[in-house]
């Protein structure tokens, strides 16, 4: 049956619905026009509206806290990829057991042609260089002071490039010792400034590289031991890799081996980081005896750490949301018991359970609304403030200094989405508590 209801002068058709009356919300302008006046209606209930504020408060504080705090992660990310980006490690190639030759992680050099195989390879211009390397495991001892490192032997060209990121060099008097009438240039290694502030080593200073490989000796089978001299401290940017990989010429390494002419990685190094993925790609095809990973793999368990933490702080604050719709259910309550009567004679006007429903429903959103578009602009506010100002200060153990930030547009709509869906289902109780109100009840004890 169809009928017409006058509501302040308009005439608004109505449909015959079901007893149930909430399985449909019936929007219109005037239920929100009203759901608008019963926000604003407030001023004999202070104590109402003091819950309306906390509310918008609370949503407002855990939209700008999960901005805030989302984006300072990301900025954490972005930096971590920065410094890989600026290392010379893009993809790592490393022999399997099934290579000819393979005897201890070590492989002739001739195992990898690198000019056919990078002729192969589409983007062959995105690379930058193939670097060849002996790597071991070694245990550095300078005085009374011992750690486990690793020890990349790489070539000239390379060892050029890594003295670009030396702090702090020896001088060149320092890399000789007198032995009888002759001085004896002694073989050089680069430590990370994590790791020479560790150990306390300065330029100059000797330290011993001792191989847990053993060798065989006239008596028995021993130790092999090699003196260096630290020529320089260098700072990557990567405390991992500045408090456990040193560097050294690869002809001082295999000297310290034993080995001549053989490698135990390649490592490449791309013009454009994100290439390196697709690159990685292809050289596993075109190499099925090797071992193939690209810096996202290599720092597989990072990355997962970040984003694992990325989502269980997006839940916990996601808490301070559904605390703040709490205080919205308790505003929509006490204001349903409030406006019992008005909600009465509008049911006897001939106003739906559904349009009822939709007045209360849309003065929650209105609350929720309020409190997003706030939440959204502070948290836009103090991230620029963060991103220009740079005024908190982090511990040394950290590589950056201050907070990183990223403004990522993604979280500027899913997060004020979530809180929507939060403050929607909050709103859906006294919505329908409204909705279900007797209008007999409500003209007799309104």
């Amino acid at each position: 049956m169809n009928q017409k209801v006058e509501v302040r002068g308009k005439s608004v058709k109505q449909t015959k619905t079901d007893a149930g009356g909430f399985k449909q919300l019936w929007f219109s302008p005037w239920t929100s026009w009203i759901g608008f006046r019963y926000l604003k209606s407030k001023k004999n209930s202070k104590f109402l509206s003091f819950i309306t504020f906390i509310s918008i408060f609370g949503v407002a504080l855990g939209v700008t806290a999960m901005i805030v705090v989302l984006s300072v992660m990301d900025g954490f990310e972005d930096e971590l990829k920065k410094r890989l980006m600026s290392s010379d490690l893009h993809v790592l190639v490393t022999p399997s057991k099934t290579v000819s030759g393979f005897e201890g992680g070590f492989v002739p050099k001739s195992a990898l042609n690198i000019e056919n195989i990078s002729k192969q390879i589409t983007n062959r211009d995105q690379i930058v260089s193939f670097w060849p390397v002996i790597s071991t495991e070694a245990i550095l001892k300078t005085g009374r002071k011992v750690t486990g490192v690793v020890v990349k032997g790489i070539t000239k060209d390379r060892l050029e490039r890594l003295k670009s990121q030396i702090t702090e060099s020896a001088e060149p008097q320092m890399l000789v010792q007198k032995e009888g009438a002759e001085n004896i240039r002694l073989p050089s290694v680069f430590v990370g400034q994590e790791l020479a502030y560790e150990m306390g080593i300065i330029p100059g200073d000797q330290v011993t590289l001792v191989s847990p490989v053993e060798t065989e000796g006239p008596l028995e089978a021993i130790p092999k031991l090699k003196r260096f001299v630290v020529e320089g401290i260098y700072r990557s940017g990567l405390p991992e890799q500045e408090l456990h990989t040193i560097f050294s010429a690869d002809s001082s390494v295999r000297s310290f081996l034993k080995k001549s002419a053989v490698v135990s990685q390649w490592e490449i190094t791309v013009k454009r980081f994100e290439t390196a993925p697709g690159m990685a790609d292809q050289l596993r095809k075109k190499l099925p005896g090797f071992k193939v990973q690209d810096w996202i793999q290599l720092n597989a368990h990072l990355f997962a750490s970040l984003r694992l933490e990325r989502i269980a702080m997006f839940v916990i604050l996601a808490f301070i949301i559904v605390v703040a719709s709490f205080n919205i259910v308790t505003t929509l309550t006490l204001m349903v018991l409030e406006k019992k009567k008005e909600i009465s004679i509008l049911k006897a006007m001939g106003a739906r359970n559904g349009e009822v429903a939709a007045i209360f429903l849309a003065e929650g959103l209105f609350i929720g609304t309020i409190g997003v578009i706030l939440g959204v602009g502070f948290g836009l506010l103090i991230c620029s403030i963060l991103k220009r100002y740079e005024f908190i200060t982090l511990p040394d153990i950290y590589y950056d200094r201050t907070l990183p930030v990223t403004f990522d547009p993604l979280y500027y709509l899913i997060i004020p989405l979530c809180a929507f869906v939060i403050v929607l289902l909050a709103c859906s109780y006294p919505s329908k508590r409204a909705a279900k109100l007797n209008p007999l009840d409500g003209i007799r004890f309104g």
